[in-house]
Order: structure tokens, then sequence, then C-alpha cells
């Protein structure tokens, strides 16, 4: 149904298997507890808190290359009607889901 790509790790051409193994490691379970906020905010209609923990998600997104995210969090940050709508948060979810399994991968991937 969603045509999501895996993610693009620009990191990956300036850091070893296992550096890079390292950082992610350490950057996923912040990356799992900011998402884990924004949803929250979401659910409760907190929508300008939304605004900001997307705001503050964007730059990691970008950094780990979760390329398929960037147009959802910057709707949410500029906190379009569409995305206080329950379609939405479910693509939403869906596309990190994805996105969170291709780089755990990586992560586990050997160095």
């Amino acid at each position: 149904m969603h045509n999501t790509h895996p993610p693009l790790m620009p990191l990956s051409n300036k850091l070893s298997q296992q550096q890079l193994t390292l950082f992610l490691r350490k950057a996923l379970p912040e990356l799992s507890k900011d998402y884990a906020m924004l949803e929250a905010h979401l659910q409760h209609q907190q929508w300008a808190e939304a605004s900001q923990q997307a705001h503050k998600l964007l730059s990691m997104i970008k950094l780990l290359g979760l390329d398929a995210l960037l147009p959802l969090l910057l709707q949410i940050q500029a906190d379009t009607p569409s995305s206080r709508t329950e379609p939405f948060r479910q693509t939403l979810h869906h596309t990190y889901q994805e996105q969170l399994a291709a780089l755990s991968a990586l992560s586990t991937a050997p160095g």
C-alpha cells in the first residue's frame, strides 16, 4: 500500500560499518522516545506540541536518511489540517515502523 524507500544513510559514506552500527545503536532509542512523544501529542490533539516535536525530529530524520518521513513531519510542523486526521496518523505510524525496521537491520549488520 505504501511505497517507502529504505533509509539512504548519508552517514554511511563518512563512517565505517562499525562506527555506523555503534551510532545507530545509540540513536535508535532516542529516536523511538522522540517519536513516541510525537504520537502522544497527536493522539491527545496537542497540535502546538506536536509541531515542536516534529521540528525536533526533522534533523535526526534527515541525518539518518529516513526521507519517507520528511513530508509527513513537515506537515505536522506546519500544522496542516490533514495532519490532524486519523488516516494521516496511521500513514505516519506505518511509515515510521517501516523505516525503523530498516534502520534496525542496519544497526545489527556485522561490522
